[in-house]
């Protein structure tokens, strides 16, 4: 009963390791990574002096963080709150900051009731809803790639209904809200945003500044930066758009290539991965006491906390030789 206890302390502690390790790069990606700083200077850079001021009051940042104006206040006093807030954003999902932060509680409360119920031990217990609480996070993770994937692949047809719509002699905001009017979900969402923005808010520039903020694409920057140059030194707007349809659309495809022949790559990965964590699964319930050489000596516990960091840093090494970014 021991070894099995212990064992599955050792796979919750490496699930709560994964999660940590899987936000820590999707905000790396995001927010810190050298691409995405470059990026962000040539947008700032991109948007005159007297508008930088204006961009604070942007329609996108003044959703509530709480039902409640003393939880909102404390929230934004948390630190992270303002990284979750534009996480659940990105992601589609409509919950706000302190509704997630329920759902979490909610699970891991539960957790922690079940590993007292089933492992009789207060330790392992909140081991058990730790881990719990991390799967909100890995539904919301799951939700926003699969929802930036989408825009992704709308991109390329928005940007041909901009180029159409140039062509036929309508102005930049119009066409903007024709993207918002007649395309899918959720790049209309995305849109109709900006088009308020532009109406109501600060203006072009800093609205499509909100946009690229909103939307962490590489694409969708490329194309909010060419709007931007193009409206400072001028040029054929149409041209430039169906250039970018052009090219995104070539990208993607090139990237489909690459994951079809990556593909064997990622399953080795995975299997070397999972094996030895399979195998040791499997060894503690056919024949616990030829584990439980291993589990009941001090050496032992530190060659599997140590094998356990190995596999850690293996696996992120793989991601790194497998993950090409286009």
């Amino acid at each position: 009963m021991a070894d099995k206890i212990f064992i599955g302390l050792a796979l919750m502690i490496f699930v709560a390791a994964a999660i940590f390790v899987e936000v820590t790069w999707q905000w790396w990606i995001s927010s810190r990574s050298k691409a995405a700083r470059r990026i962000k200077q040539r947008l700032q850079a991109s948007i005159p002096s007297s508008h930088k001021d204006e961009a604070s009051g942007s329609l996108w940042l003044e959703r509530p963080l709480a039902a409640s104006v003393f939880i909102g206040a404390w929230l934004k006093r948390m630190p992270g709150t303002a990284w979750l807030d534009r996480f659940l954003r990105q992601s589609g999902s409509p919950l706000r900051v302190d509704q997630w932060l329920v759902r979490s509680l909610a699970f891991m409360l539960i957790g922690c009731l079940s590993g007292l119920v089933f492992l009789q031990s207060f330790k392992l217990a909140l081991a058990v809803g730790l881990a719990c609480s991390g799967l909100p996070l890995l539904w919301l993770i799951r939700l926003r790639d699969k929802r930036l994937s989408l825009l992704e692949r709308q991109l390329p047809e928005a940007a041909d209904l901009i180029a159409r719509s140039l062509r036929a002699g309508h102005a930049l905001p119009s066409t903007l809200q024709m993207v918002a009017d007649e395309m899918p979900a959720p790049i209309s969402d995305e849109f109709r945003l900006l088009s308020s923005e532009i109406n109501y808010g600060p203006g072009l520039q800093p609205a499509l500044q909100h946009l690229a903020e909103r939307v962490p694409l590489d694409d969708l920057r490329f194309f909010v930066i060419s709007i931007l140059i193009q409206r400072e030194t001028g040029g054929n707007l149409a041209e430039l758009m169906g250039n970018i349809a052009a090219l995104v659309r070539q990208r993607l495809k090139f990237v489909r290539q690459i994951r079809a022949l990556s593909a064997q790559g990622k399953l080795s990965a995975w299997i070397l991965f999972g094996l030895p964590i399979v195998v040791s699964v499997l060894l503690s319930i056919t024949n616990p006491d030829y584990m439980g050489k291993l589990t009941n000596d001090p050496t032992g516990i530190k060659l599997i906390f140590a094998s356990g960091v190995m596999q850690i840093l293996g696996a992120l090494w793989m991601v790194r030789i497998i993950r090409i970014r286009v």
